[in-house]
């Protein structure tokens, strides 16, 4: 109603404040049913801004800005003299040098208005504070070196635990994962907990290197190397991110050609539009486009006139595939804490440098150890419409301590292909190992130089992907190993497809193995079926499964959900083998301090049931909080309304807590928008700006205050003593002199302020604060002087 009331209002203001400014000596007397017009107040608004303390909109040259107080004193009556915090704050970057000469020492403020082509008009009616400034008079935007956010001081604690019960024992599992931000620095630690073990797998303290693009990591951790394998180390490490560069996906090629005329260049992947540009007549270039993924990429150029050409980039991408002139790096250095066969004694060392060139990449790493040596050298090669190929290789040389040596290599070759946006296919045609290459997270000086009759010889392997159309897809891989010693040969192979229709969805499975002279394999098809009963929605769904050992099974089933939060399904199976039914009932509830599981079966006699929770607990020093949420995401920002409970922000399902904080889950280097949704805004809060942009490190906990201003609204029904409504077009104005709107139909006034009302007064009708009510409600006030 306040809305409706408050439009009308406007609408109305709006017409009859431009009849004021047009005409100074124009009588309204008519819209005061013939009564005299206070003339302080038809001079305020005969005035180009009206003095008094206002909320408003800033726009730039057409574009919104945020919103902002602004104080309008009776200096500013005729030009507005605003200071450079004030501009910087509402967003209006101006030229300080081109206004220098419009700068009031004395106020130390700038009358941009002064300068002959700025203009600045405040509309009373709709709170809107409009910049026309030209283009000189604006600071231009300079390229913005990506900033990171490394957050603020907080300690975290993602937890899941989880209990199973059955007739003969109760076991149960729990892992927590701890992180602390300090300044620049982000330490973690897991601990998983059984019920007769506590591993603690990794302990770490991490820093985001800006001018390196990499990280800095000290402590326990685990390292990995395609070319001389992975290992657990308790030590340093230094790493390239490629996740540091905006935008990086891999190797990007360039996409040229020629443009007739001013033309638009536009990039398509897999029916995605990935980059757009204008570009002027004659030959160009474009080599940053954020591609999506492998798959034909279609350069359309638009002419001036009208024509259209269109040119196609077959492109495969595979991640080792870098940009020309970029390198990735890695350097470590410690022990190794476990492996295979356990800790090793000594320090080891290693690094890895790849470097992209303008076909090919090529990449080397190194590993040394007093007992151990390797080193490896890999190259991938684009082909073009051809697709991708890799060749690896490595090389290790051993020494035990029974002074005998062990040498070998490994060996393989890659071939990658995606033939469209709904078809690929990846090939490791050769995998070899010698008989004798030793990984180092293998090595171990104390075993004697025998050879391990169960290791890997040769893999072959093969996958490939094709989406029929929008409804059906379909996967297949194949595997062939052979090992060294008389270990048998071994064969598989998985097969799947999905299809969804208009009324169902069907699932089919198929999988084959072979080792030696033993072979397997197995089926599934399951359908699943959703219907709407009395405007509630379910999903049934039935599986069969079949074995070559004429093992046979059936599952059906049904699901539905409570509100938002609660999840609910039963089932029923059963098999040939078996004449006992299996019974089992599952609900999940997601909270927003935590996420809960819960799941009874029954078989014959046997009853089993199980439980889990988790969740985190995020606990901010300096705000003195501590947050409850099921959110467990590394990096998120705490977006803070003042002691504003319930609002509620688009990127996220968390509220505000009674502290004015929400949880919200971000992109790490990436620029993450945070938006609130201000329709969860209290009626008497207003948001200065109700957007943020923030590009976080990986594991930030970032500060986002959104600063709230509190507004007065006030909906009036105005009656003189005499019982009858004050007259229309009457206008009011508070015990400070600001004028605040005028009487509708029915002695109707709306009021919105920045300030809270002491009382205001229509002509001679005056209304003391003690009348006014702090309520959004309609409320009857009589004149009482």
């Amino acid at each position: 109603m306040s809305i409706n009331l408050r439009q009308l209002s406007v609408g109305v203001f709006f017409a009859l404040y431009g009849i004021v400014s047009h005409a100074t000596e124009f009588n309204l007397n008519f819209l005061q049913g013939g009564t005299s017009v206070d003339a302080s107040i038809w001079e305020s608004m005969n005035s180009k801004y009206i003095p008094g303390r206002y909320l408003v909109d800033v726009e730039l040259n057409g574009k919104s800005k945020d919103k902002r107080v602004i104080i309008i004193t009776d200096k500013d009556k005729e030009t507005l003299c605003l200071s450079e915090s004030w501009l910087r704050e509402a967003g209006i970057t101006i030229n300080s040098d081109f206004y220098a000469p419009y700068f009031n020492r004395l106020r130390q403020c700038y009358v941009l208005t002064d300068e002959p082509n700025t203009q600045i008009d405040f509309d009373f009616s709709t709170q809107n504070l409009k910049f026309m400034l030209p283009q000189k008079g604006v600071e231009r935007q300079k390229a913005k070196i990506q900033d990171w956010d490394y957050g603020m001081s907080a300690i975290r604690m993602n937890y899941n635990a989880n209990v199973n019960v059955n007739d003969v024992d109760v076991s149960a599992y729990s892992s927590i994962g701890l992180m602390a931000n300090v300044g620049h620095w982000v330490a973690a630690t897991s601990v998983g907990i059984t019920d007769d073990s506590v591993d603690v797998p990794m302990i770490t303290a991490t820093r985001a290197l800006y001018d390196l693009k990499a990280d800095l990591t000290l402590g326990k951790t685990s390292v990995s190397n395609s070319l001389v394998g992975g290992v657990s180390l308790l030590g340093v490490n230094i790493a390239s991110n490629s996740s540091m560069r905006p935008n990086d996906l891999g190797y990007t090629p360039v996409f040229s050609g020629i443009a007739s005329s001013d033309a638009r260049v536009i990039l398509t992947q897999n029916g995605n539009t990935v980059y757009s540009e204008m570009v002027p007549p004659g030959p160009f270039e474009i080599s940053n486009a954020n591609l999506l993924s492998s798959g034909d990429v279609t350069m359309i150029i638009t002419e001036k006139d009208g024509t259209v050409r269109t040119q196609f980039f077959p492109l495969t991408i595979v991640p080792n595939m870098l940009n020309p002139g970029e390198a990735e790096y890695s350097v470590y250095a410690g022990l190794r804490t476990s492996g295979t066969n356990g800790d090793l004694e000594g320090v080891f060392t290693a690094g890895s440098l790849g470097y992209g060139f303008s076909d090919y990449t090529l990449r080397g790493s190194a590993l040394l150890h007093a007992n151990y040596a390797a080193s490896g050298i890999g190259l991938v090669r684009g082909l073009g419409e051809w697709g991708t190929f890799g060749l690896d290789g490595a090389y290790s040389h051993a020494k035990y301590e029974d002074y005998t040596t062990r040498s070998g290599g490994k060996f393989s070759v890659t071939y990658a292909k995606t033939f469209n946006k709904s078809t690929s296919l990846q090939l490791i045609g050769a995998q070899y190992t010698s008989e004798n290459y030793v990984e180092f997270s293998e090595f171990s000086p104390w075993e004697t130089n025998e050879i391990e009759w169960s290791k890997q010889k040769t893999q072959y392997q093969l996958s490939l992907n094709h989406q029929v159309n929008e409804k059906i897809s379909t996967g297949i891989s194949a595997w062939h190993r052979i090992y060294w010693g008389d270990t048998d040969t071994s064969t598989g192979a998985n097969i799947n497809m999905s299809t969804r229709f208009d009324y169902f969805n069907l699932s089919l499975g198929g999988n084959y193995s072979k080792t030696g002279e033993k072979e397997g394999y197995g089926a599934s098809l399951s359908i699943s079926i959703p219907f709407d009963v009395f405007e509630k929605k379910f999903s049934s769904y039935g599986s069969v499964n079949v074995t070559d050992t004429g093992s046979q099974s059936y599952t059906a089933g049904i699901s539905s959900s409570i509100g938002d939060n609660i999840d609910y399904s039963a089932s029923v199976g059963w098999s040939n083998s078996s004449d006992d039914k299996s019974y089992s009932l599952q609900s999940s509830y997601r909270g927003d301090r935590a996420l809960l599981n819960g799941q009874i079966s029954k078989m014959g006699e046997n009853v089993t049931g199980s439980a889990s929770i988790s969740g985190s607990a995020i606990v901010l020093p300096m705000q003195r909080d501590v947050i409850l949420t099921r959110n467990i995401s590394d990096t998120i920002a705490i977006a803070n309304v003042k002691d504003v409970e319930g609002v509620k922000f688009m990127s996220s399902p968390y509220p505000t807590n009674n502290k004015g904080n929400a949880v919200i889950p971000l992109s790490s280097y990436r620029t993450n928008s945070v938006t609130l949704e201000g329709a969860t805004l209290p009626i008497d809060v207003e948001l200065l700006t109700t957007n943020q942009k923030v590009v976080p490190t990986a594991g930030a906990v970032v500060y986002m205050p959104f600063e709230s201003v509190k507004v007065k609204r006030y909906l009036f029904q105005i009656k003189e003593k005499n019982g009858k409504f004050i007259p229309n077009g009457t206008w009011a104005v508070s015990s400070t002199g600001v004028p605040l709107g005028f009487i509708t139909q029915n002695g109707v006034l709306f009021v919105n302020s920045v300030d809270e009302l002491n009382g205001l007064s229509l002509g001679k009708c005056v209304i003391k604060g003690a009348s006014i009510k702090d309520t959004h409600k309609l409320q009857e006030v009589m004149c009482e002087d």
